[in-house]
């Protein structure tokens, strides 16, 4: 008898305990941040930007952020209502971390040609996990060396300014030297950056493809907005590895 009477005092307390745990609330919609995307949208389609009733595709974040994508007239990708250049997308992850490799997909898209091709569905998608910290490795002097030889030959070719200053990455598998021309360029190694030499140097520097990729995005942005001397856009540098002009 007191053995069931244990049972059901135990009982009790379990159910006491499964009602009080509160039940899961599903994210609230973000009505104000959609009015606001929405006014967004019609500036840059009134601006020019894009075609009117173009398609947009929305992505949400559990905390209320909202990434919204469309093409722009010239097939460039459009981020909540505004180009998607390098300095835009540097913001919109620091406003919305959680959907920051969103932004990053659509940025290497663009950089790509892509466009919004490959894009996942609607709504939050998984996260893929932080990569792990990678030393950077030790500047190779020799390819340092060579790579300065090609960039003073341009120097003396009139293409960059004298003293402009550089974007130095180093490689497990060389170095990589990046200089502004005074012709609008963006120089790397010695060569401008073009399609077919930023993939010769994804090739030969696999592991400094993303940064090729971010040099190639800072290219087309020149050409967008262009800096009042693209001689000295690089100089201003934070990352000890980066040698020149600061």
């Amino acid at each position: 008898m007191a053995r069931e009477a244990k049972r059901a005092k135990q009982a009790r307390r379990d159910k006491r305990r499964r009602t009080s745990v509160p039940a899961p609330q599903a994210p609230v919609f973000p009505e104000q941040e959609m009015r606001r995307l929405a006014q967004a949208w019609d500036r840059a389609a009134s601006s020019g930007l894009m075609e009117q009733g173009q398609d947009i595709k929305y992505h949400f974040a559990p905390d209320g952020r909202v990434l919204s994508v469309a093409t722009g007239k010239n097939g460039q990708v459009l981020a909540n209502g505004e180009r998607l250049t390098p300095a835009t997308a540097d913001r919109l992850r620091a406003q919305m971390p959680l959907l920051a490799p969103m932004v990053t997909f659509y940025e290497r898209n663009q950089i790509a040609g892509q466009g919004l091709n490959g894009a996942p569905e609607d709504g939050v998608s998984a996260l893929p996990l932080p990569e792990p910290y990678r030393e950077a490795p030790t500047v190779d002097e020799d390819a340092l060396a060579r790579a300065r030889a090609l960039t003073d030959d341009l120097i003396t070719q009139g293409r960059v300014a004298q003293g402009a200053g550089a974007m130095v990455l180093p490689s497990q598998h060389g170095v990589l030297v990046a200089v502004g021309g005074r012709d609008g360029e963006l120089y790397a190694n010695g060569r401008a950056l073009t399609a077919t030499w930023a993939d010769r140097l994804r090739a030969r520097m696999p592991d400094l493809a993303r940064d090729v990729d971010r040099l190639q995005a800072i290219g087309a942005e020149w050409q967008d907005t262009p800096p009042q001397d693209r001689s000295w856009a690089l100089g201003a540098c934070d990352d000890p590895n980066c040698h020149g002009v600061h």
